[in-house]
């Protein structure tokens, strides 16, 4: 094709239509920018392409992560919100005049301690998204604003975690030594399905609830570690919030 072009260039000069010659030149300098143009925006529907397959491929894996998250959550909710009702019984118990069911105590306090769980939230394609820098991929600014606040709303619900275990590891649980028998407090049957360890037997050892833990001392250390439950489940409400907003961001990109 160019050598075409340029033959007819050479014949327009060699008869003297130079007036002709130039506009064939302008003409051909035209053709050369329009067939870049079309190039350039060839290219940049093949990137759109590219991107978009991208985007949509994110997108999944984060529609995927998130379903994840909620079923995680509300069976974790649920089961914290048991340890929460656990710790409302016991202080209704310590502040009662009637004769204390050991075994009411034994398995409330084995609830508040083993029916609490922490979120172990999959953020596998975030985690992702940020290592690749990919997040300006997504089109809809909106939805990279919700997922750019993930490390907040994940960092501000562990905060709350932790203090909730700091508290119960390092005064609750040390406070039953001489207040209730241990025992008795069955290991978490999650944890004895994967081993094959023999049950411990329950304790001889018999104590008077009515005066071991009917104490101003104890009352509190009960009631702080529920205000500490309920901190959590508060945290985990506005994390579900955030969770099913994102979600639904998700879902309306995803083509």
């Amino acid at each position: 094709m160019i050598k075409f072009f340029r033959k007819i260039r050479y014949n327009l000069m060699e008869t003297g239509k130079t007036g002709k010659y130039f506009k064939y030149a302008i003409g051909e300098i035209i053709l050369v920018m329009i067939g870049i143009l079309l190039a350039l925006q060839v290219n940049n529907w093949n990137n759109q392409r590219l991107e978009t397959n991208k985007e949509q491929v994110i997108l999944k894996n984060l529609r995927s992560d998130f379903k994840a998250n909620i079923t995680e959550f509300n069976r974790i909710y649920n089961s914290s919100t048991g340890s929460y009702k656990s710790s409302i019984r016991l202080l209704e118990i310590i502040r009662g005049d009637d004769i204390i069911n050991p075994e009411e105590v034994e398995t409330l306090l084995d609830a508040i301690i083993n029916d609490f769980y922490s979120l172990d939230l999959n953020a596998a394609s975030i985690d992702e998204i940020k290592s690749s820098g990919s997040l300006s991929i997504i089109k809809d600014s909106e939805l990279r604003k919700q997922l750019s606040n993930w490390s907040f709303m994940k960092d501000d619900t562990e905060d709350d975690i932790e203090i909730y275990y700091n508290y119960m590891f390092e005064f609750l649980i040390p406070s039953l030594t001489n207040k209730a028998v241990l025992r008795n407090m069955a290991i978490p049957e999650r944890l004895m399905q994967k081993t094959d360890l023999p049950i411990i037997s329950s304790s001889n050892f018999k104590i008077d609830y009515n005066s071991t833990i009917r104490t101003l001392e104890f009352e509190n250390q009960v009631y702080n570690n529920a205000l500490n439950i309920v901190y959590v489940l508060t945290a985990y409400k506005n994390l579900e919030t955030y969770l099913n907003n994102t979600l639904e961001l998700i879902g309306s990109n995803i083509q």
